[in-house]
């Protein structure tokens, strides 16, 4: 007998869908109650991957925030992104129609992100992936975020699905050890927002240049 699909986990920014404008502009909004001036895409890109807060420490930086400061500048972010987060967002080419392949071949898909999960459901539900992709687990759905291994376990827990066979895949170094650290086959995105040589260093078991290829 032959066994189940195996099931995939999917990072979100740079991963499934482009979301840096949206990102960049509620960044943009923090630096500006802070006096500064607007940062383009190409740093934005740079400070994606490991959460909002962790966004804006990075984005404030030359301010040295004060933890209470950043607390401050991440509810501003949270405020302003409950609006902005889909105002251009799209899907990587590819991605859409993969997803729905996989989908109907059997395959149990998640969404394993370090983005809040209210802002992960709404993309979702905006890209029409709500059925698609009935687990989404946020940045802050648990404790710890990606790299820790644990919202990938949760994942698949609420998949029912066992972790052999398993596939996280990403555009991060921080997906790809998540996925190392809970017994996944990983693969790397290099169309998405971390350089070529990072991605590569993290040493995914597969890489794809497009979705699915």
């Amino acid at each position: 007998m032959a066994p189940p699909p195996a099931p995939f986990l999917f990072d979100l920014d740079g991963t499934l869908a482009d979301t840096l404008a949206d990102i960049a502009g509620s960044t943009n909004h923090v630096r500006q109650q802070f006096g500064l001036q607007p940062l383009p895409l190409v740093a934005v890109r740079t400070m994606v991957g490991d959460g909002a807060r962790q966004l804006l420490a990075r984005a404030l930086a030359e301010r040295s925030p004060t933890p209470g400061e950043l607390d401050r500048a991440l509810a501003s972010y949270l405020e302003h992104h409950a609006i902005a987060c889909t105002a251009t967002v799209v899907p990587f080419p590819g991605v859409d129609q993969g997803l729905r392949q996989l989908a109907a071949a059997g395959h149990p898909l998640a969404m394993v992100t370090n983005k809040p999960q209210q802002f992960a459901r709404r993309i979702a539900a905006h890209l029409g992936w709500s059925t698609l992709l009935p687990v989404i687990v946020g940045g802050d759905t648990l404790p710890v975020r990606k790299p820790d291994p644990e919202p990938l376990r949760h994942a698949l827990r609420l998949l029912a699905s066992p972790t052999v066979g398993g596939t996280m895949v990403g555009d991060g170094e921080q997906d790809i050890r998540a996925g190392k650290a809970c017994g996944l086959r990983t693969i790397g995105c290099l169309y998405g927002y971390r350089p070529a040589e990072v991605l590569r260093a993290a040493d995914a078991d597969e890489y794809w240049t497009t979705f699915l290829g």
